[in-house]
């Protein structure tokens, strides 16, 4: 049941954006592109260590269920609204509730999965989440051109009160998982950043991270009006971008089996390369149908990619610090990502293409730094036993 609400969920947040951005492309300039992009990353940021301490500080079943209801709200009131900006700004808001919701869920996952089938519980909601961003993009662009913004919106609306039974059904109560933090409302704020830190594992691999999430973010905006350029219709242009996660699934799910679903490094690094070169060849190569393919690929590498991080920070952190630790990681790549579309977006610095193939090529630089950096700390070699801390 998590499953299947975590697909329905997801399709309906891709839609809603992907309807959003070609709202913006279509009716302003390019930077209003940019506004619908950053309206996901940029509001959670500062709030994000708050909202992760007070989910291991509270009853996180609760906290989740307030949360998705609170986004069915947001998303019904910006498809009441004719107004573009108006819309970006309750999506916005609505993804400051969604750092409740992401860090309670993986806070939680645990005690849904059992942590004895921890790895295939992060492959299988990685997949589900691939599922639902393979049928988005090519449903939301034929929708978008059919009925407009507002009842892909207002479906995404319906699809956060679906998540809101199922927490309620199937998530067990939060009594056992809530954990004590001392001081006052703003202590374990950072807790999230120096558990990461004081990792002998995550320590090294958050530089490389925060670098991968930099470089391919360069493509988010550049592909928009690249793809565009090369596609006759915006279904095509959404089915092009379901290549990727149609190559997702599979990685995703891949990255659960058997020993090398304990391999979480080798995910992290093998994931990031694929994307990389599939990045490179995009920028290289301005054929819909080579795109299409070599999308696949960096999909599959990006499933195996997410599949072991999220394994990583469950089995390296300790359980009662998840949700910060979850939060954090939230703030770091939201900036990373934040920054990599401001720059890659096109007349800022470089134009579209140019964008692109530097996005391909400096993470294929990042992966190569990250084999050399963990492989001299022994980390390839002799990483730790894949059991859960705590």
């Amino acid at each position: 049941m998590l499953l299947a609400g975590t697909t329905v969920s997801t399709l309906g947040d891709g839609m809603a954006t992907l309807s959003l951005v070609l709202e913006a492309a279509d009716s302003g300039p390019s930077w209003w592109v940019t506004e619908v992009y950053l309206a996901e990353l940029v509001p959670p940021l500062l709030l994000a260590p708050l909202l992760g301490a007070f989910v291991d500080r509270t009853d996180a079943k609760r906290a989740w269920l307030v949360a998705v209801l609170v986004q069915a709200a947001l998303f019904a009131g910006a498809a009441a609204t004719p107004f573009f900006h108006a819309r970006v700004l309750m999506v916005a808001l609505a993804n400051v509730l969604g750092v409740i919701s992401s860090a309670a869920g993986f806070k939680l996952l645990p005690a849904v999965a059992g942590r004895a089938g921890l790895e295939k519980a992060n492959s299988w909601l990685t997949a589900a989440t691939s599922l639902s961003t393979l049928v988005g993009p090519g449903l939301g662009g034929a929708l978008h051109t059919a009925y407009g913004n507002a009842w892909l919106l207002g479906f995404n609306a319906v699809t956060f009160v679906a998540v809101s039974l199922v927490v309620w059904f199937v998530v067990p109560a939060g009594k056992d998982q809530r954990l004590s933090v001392g001081g006052g409302s703003m202590a374990g704020a950072l807790d999230g950043m120096k558990v990461m830190w004081r990792s002998p594992v995550i320590r090294p691999l958050l530089p490389i991270l925060a670098a991968v999430v930099f470089c391919t973010a360069l493509e988010g905006v550049a592909g928009v009006f690249y793809l565009r350029s090369i596609t006759s219709s915006d279904t095509l242009y959404g089915f092009l971008l379901s290549a990727w996660a149609l190559g997702s699934l599979p990685g995703s799910l891949v990255a659960g089996w058997g020993r090398l679903g304990r391999q979480h490094l080798v995910l992290v690094l093998g994931g990031a390369a694929l994307m990389g070169g599939a990045l490179l060849v995009e920028g290289l190569v301005p054929v819909a149908l080579v795109i299409a393919v070599v999308f696949v690929l960096g999909g599959f590498g990006n499933g195996a990619h997410n599949v072991g991080l999220r394994n990583v920070i469950h089995h390296h952190v300790p359980p009662d610090m998840h949700g910060r630790a979850w939060a954090y990681w939230r703030v770091l790549a939201n900036t990373c990502v934040t920054v990599g579309y401001l720059v890659g977006t096109p007349g800022v610095i470089l134009e579209a293409r140019a964008a692109i193939i530097s996005s391909g090529a400096l993470t294929l630089l990042a992966m190569l730094y990250g084999v050399w950096r963990l492989n001299s700390a022994g980390l390839l070699r002799n990483y730790p036993a894949a059991q859960p801390a705590g």
